[in-house]
């Protein structure tokens, strides 16, 4: 057995991994992270440093584990299409393009919106809209755990 071939025999399970170390921080940030933040000192500059320190972290904790889970789906995708069972793995594709969607259009501009100052609203939005990454990465999480 050579190398590639090796490789990506462990695709899948490389894909459950990162695709499960989401679902389990999603569900973190859903049900303690953002409805906490409701808590943050509302003085302008304390609410604003809090955010920038949480965006910041957030964003190494999450940003290659999701670039990582974008390239693998992708494979996992290609893989499927190569051998006749692409359907699944195109869910869970599609479940991934509306998590980055959301990420960028809705969760991140509110992110914005925080970090020019104390924005109750914009956080409870947040709270409110992020049920779309939540319930899609638990999708996906069920997927990847299928397609192993």
């Amino acid at each position: 057995m050579d190398f590639l071939t090796g490789w990506a025999s462990s695709i899948p399970i490389l894909h459950l991994a990162v695709t499960w170390y989401l679902v389990g921080l999603i569900w973190v940030v859903q049900r303690i992270v953002y409805p906490a933040m409701e808590y943050v000192d509302p003085a302008p500059d304390r609410a604003v440093a809090a955010e920038r320190r949480h965006c910041d972290r957030m964003g190494f904790v999450v940003g290659p584990m999701m670039l990582a889970e974008g390239v693998l789906a992708s494979w996992m995708l290609l893989d499927g299409i190569r051998v006749g069972r692409w359907f699944v793995p195109g869910v869970g594709v599609v479940l991934l393009l509306v998590i980055w969607l959301s990420t960028a259009f809705i969760q991140m501009p509110l992110h914005s919106r925080m970090l020019q100052g104390p924005e109750p609203k914009a956080q409870r939005r947040l709270v409110a809209t992020n049920w779309i990454r939540t319930m899609s990465w638990s999708l996906r999480g069920l997927i990847a755990l299928y397609l192993v």
